[in-house]
């Protein structure tokens, strides 16, 4: 029997009530359940993982569990264990979830899609980060895990039914494979992050002059907005304009 990634779930502390109720606003797309939990709709049922967000009052740590289909499960800390305070170098603002939602809600612009959450684990030495490493050697043959084409440490897992991450069947990367995870070694700066990679009903030169605060990013036409919380790492609102194509095909040749 093929043992397989089931699950991914994002655990965060529920500490922190004027953030959390304003993302579960912000985020009414992820069809938040009353014990604030998550599970990002699949875009194929026949897909593993399936995604989750959740804030738990019991949960002391940020957290990242991958869930297996024998029980077993992974979790990762997102956390800096580099013992080094490393600046951005970029400029950006934090903006509150109720200042971001206002002006999405006063310019009619929603958020209306998902196509990607992952976490950035800051590592300042040579290679990438040790525990990456780990999740390579121990998710490569429960999953669809990908290297970044062009050579940057942006690993993605992206969804696939059991016969293609087994190898019982060639991988069709033209078909929607959403949302997929992300997990970067990050050498930018030293506070871990957590990104949910949001589309958007409207064209980039619209939703990036909202918030003059945010990272803009041309290159890949999104923007990085940057929330206020009280939790010890970033937590980004990342937005996308809304594509009924996927971009699978771009990491063909790229399985671990």
């Amino acid at each position: 029997m093929t043992v397989y990634l089931e699950s991914i779930t994002v655990r965060l502390p529920d500490t922190d009530a004027e953030f959390v109720n304003g993302f579960v606003s912000l985020t009414e797309l992820l069809e938040w359940k009353q014990d604030r939990t998550s599970r990002l709709g699949r875009f194929n049922q026949e897909f593993y993982p399936e995604l989750a967000v959740a804030f738990e009052s019991a949960c002391p740590d940020i957290l990242t569990d991958f869930g297996l289909s024998n029980d077993k499960t992974i979790s990762v800390r997102v956390e800096n264990v580099t013992g080094l305070d490393k600046p951005s170098p970029h400029s950006y603002q934090h903006l509150s979830v109720e200042k971001v939602n206002q002006r999405l809600v006063a310019s009619g612009i929603r958020l209306v899609g998902v196509d990607h959450v992952g976490f950035n684990l800051p590592w300042f030495s040579p290679g990438i980060h040790p525990r990456i490493v780990q999740l390579r050697q121990e998710l490569s043959s429960r999953c669809l895990y990908h290297r970044y084409p062009t050579g940057e440490p942006w690993d993605f897992i992206i969804p696939g039914d059991i016969d293609e991450i087994a190898d019982h069947k060639t991988v069709d990367y033209t078909r929607v494979r959403r949302p997929k995870f992300e997990i970067v070694s990050f050498d930018g700066a030293s506070i871990p992050l957590l990104q949910f990679d949001i589309s958007v009903d409207a064209g980039y030169e619209r939703f990036s002059r909202l918030f003059p605060e945010s990272l803009n990013d041309p290159e890949f036409r999104s923007i990085w907005v940057y929330l206020e919380t009280s939790y010890p790492i970033d937590v980004c609102l990342v937005m996308n304009e809304l594509s009924e194509q996927d971009w699978c095909s771009f990491f063909q040749g790229c399985r671990l």
